[in-house]
């Protein structure tokens, strides 16, 4: 699936940059003399913050102003990633699919993204009784946070790939997941394994998780069933003992033959 932001390494600067900039909460900020609520997933800022923050240790060659970075916005908006509501005096980023890019033990908002799954049981045992109602929610771990707690560090980079990866299994980050356990589970605590097993997957249309394991499944089974090769025919001693036979049949069995083989031996050149 192509995406400019994975094949554009400033503009994956951005993005990574508005992930950063994002509040993790819902809370107010002081913008002027405005006060501005932002839930999670949102931030205030404005072209020259934007650019400031974008350009921050660059070489004075490399920096992009904020005219060019706020049309990068817009094309961030455009790809769906965000949302931009603009006053005369700030913009309020939000990030679409918050909960996506965040760990398990975040808030869970009611816009839910495709890797988390709520469960809901109720009790009707007595009617109108919202006691005996039981609300259930399970998430997937972050598959960012997970690589990084089992495996390694990450580049930026590497985490877009990671999120791409997600996005090319229809938003379950569980398949994602599943290939950094078995890089754990293998002690093969690099990037590059765990990517191999996404293209082999996705190569074989593996499309759910309960696939995959049972691919996986039969990868071992059918390593685990080779037989080690045989060899046919006589045992290391019974070869031995033949050796030796021939060895002792070799020998001269009488002086004659052992000046004949002494007078061979002279008439060689070396």
């Amino acid at each position: 699936m192509y995406n400019p932001v994975w094949h554009d390494p400033k503009l994956l600067k951005l993005w990574m940059l508005c992930l950063l900039e994002a509040s993790h909460k819902e809370h107010e900020q002081l913008v002027g003399r405005q006060i501005v609520k932002l839930e999670p997933g949102e931030f205030v800022t404005g072209r020259f913050a934007l650019a400031e923050a974008y350009n921050s240790g660059m070489k004075k060659n490399e920096k992009v102003n904020e005219r060019t970075l706020w049309r990068w916005m817009k094309t961030l908006e455009d790809g769906d990633f965000l949302t931009i509501k603009s006053t005369t005096k700030y913009s309020v980023i939000s990030i679409k699919n918050w909960n996506l890019y965040q760990p398990s033990d975040q808030p869970v908002s009611n816009k839910r993204p495709a890797n988390v799954h709520q469960v809901s049981t109720n009790n009707n045992g007595n009617n109108g009784n919202n006691e005996n109602k039981k609300d259930t929610t399970t998430t997937t771990e972050n598959s960012v946070q997970l690589f990084e707690k089992l495996l390694c560090r990450l580049s930026p980079n590497q985490m877009a790939i990671l999120y791409k990866w997600q996005d090319d299994f229809g938003g379950q980050a569980d398949i994602v997941n599943e290939a950094i356990t078995i890089a754990d589970n293998k002690n093969k605590r690099y990037f590059g394994f765990v990517e191999y097993l996404l293209k082999e997957w996705s190569n074989n249309k593996l499309d759910s998780l309960d696939r995959v394991r049972a691919y996986e499944q039969e990868k071992f089974n059918k390593q685990t069933n080779v037989r080690p090769f045989a060899r046919k025919g006589r045992s290391i001693f019974e070869q031995g003992e033949e050796s030796k036979r021939r060895q002792g049949a070799l020998k001269p069995q009488t002086s004659e033959q052992l000046e004949r083989i002494k007078k061979m031996e002279e008439g060689l050149p070396y």
